[in-house]
């Protein structure tokens, strides 16, 4: 009797018991990248004791904002600021209120080896207080490298595959079109494309460093943190929140970080600024819990996200640096830098997109 009254207290305490009772609203949303936090069986749980379940459709952000049916939904959360500016331009003087809970940087990701490979090829640099898990990566001369058509064994690995970067569908998702955009802007000088012609000079001249990979995927994460994830592929474009999520909870698990993996920043780095924009008083709710509950920040912390503000503010910016030192991971000294990737305006980078992609 005992333990079934404590156990009754503490679901009556976090509100769980009242849910039966209680009427849950189910908010509809079509959702890119950012997912992988909706997906988290605890912050499922917490919406849940608010009374509130996600109901979602997975897309890539660049099918998201195209899609027929968009405003069927209560919200949309798509990666990066053009794409939100799409959702804009479609629900003009309709209700659209946007919500910032947190970003996260574009990254390459990879194996110790791997990394250390291109270390000793001038492509990257070893962060000083990374220890071993952080590069800082010279876009430039990784296009070097494989405009060379050069061969992991030839920097001295046992694989025969040549050097290329593996990405996301750029016809489909944000990260693989920003990705052909930092191709753009190393190949232009650290400049972004300005005009037609340059545009598709560029996206000419990034083809074939992507048809080499031959079909692309969706989200690369997945496979790449899987436990045979280096069968798929040497070097993948992924988000920071995904590699630092899985090395929280290789930490929380087994005490140590996974030393077989290894994260690069592009010097010249892209921060995605997703928004989640609410079409309805549903959407509404919601973007405000994810912004301001402080259960469902610390939460995003716990997934490796580097959290904003209550209001979108940028005060919070090492909330995420004090969680990895708290937990004896090491803090990436960029992802935050200075040097940004400038990308193309919208219409040019379509162009390049349609070029280099294939797709209408």
């Amino acid at each position: 009797m005992v333990v079934a009254l404590a156990g009754a207290i503490a679901l009556f305490a976090s509100g769980t018991v009242a849910l039966p009772a209680q009427e849950v609203l189910v908010v509809r949303g079509m959702i890119g990248s950012k997912r992988d936090f909706f997906q988290d069986p605890e912050v499922k749980r917490l919406l849940m004791a608010h009374r509130i379940q996600v109901q979602m459709t997975p897309v890539g952000s660049r099918e998201l904002v195209n899609r027929d049916d968009l405003d069927d939904y209560d919200f949309v959360f798509p990666s990066g600021q053009s794409m939100v500016e799409v959702v804009y331009e479609r629900r003009k003087n309709k209700s659209t209120n946007p919500y910032r809970p947190f970003f996260t940087p574009i990254v390459l990701a990879t194996y110790a080896d791997y990394a250390r490979a291109l270390r000793d090829a001038g492509v990257v640099r070893e962060q000083g207080d990374g220890d071993g898990l952080y590069y800082d990566l010279s876009v430039p001369a990784l296009i070097k490298v494989m405009q060379q058509g050069r061969f992991w064994s030839d920097l001295g690995t046992g694989n025969n595959n040549r050097v290329i970067t593996q990405i996301p569908d750029p016809c489909r998702t944000y990260s693989g079109a920003t990705y052909v955009g930092m191709l753009a802007f190393a190949l232009n000088d650290n400049h972004p494309p300005t005009d037609d012609e340059a545009a598709v000079r560029l996206a000419r001249e990034i083809k074939p460093l992507l048809d080499v990979e031959g079909q692309h995927g969706d989200d690369h994460a997945p496979k790449y943190l899987a436990p045979d994830g280096r069968t798929f592929g040497t070097v993948v474009v992924i988000y920071e929140h995904q590699f630092l999520a899985h090395q929280l909870a290789v930490v929380e698990r087994t005490g140590q970080p996974d030393r077989t993996r290894a994260l690069l920043y592009p010097e010249a780095q892209h921060e995605t600024a997703p928004e989640l924009l609410a079409f309805t008083p549903a959407g509404n709710r919601l973007g405000h819990l994810i912004s301001e509950e402080p259960a469902l920040r610390r939460r995003a912390l716990e997934l490796g996200f580097r959290v904003l503000g209550p209001s979108g503010e940028t005060s919070d910016y090492g909330a995420l640096s004090e969680h990895l030192r708290a937990r004896g991971l090491p803090t990436p000294t960029s992802g935050i830098g200075d040097t940004e990737t400038w990308l193309p305006n919208r219409k040019l980078l379509e162009r390049m997109i349609l070029e280099v992609g294939g797709c209408a």
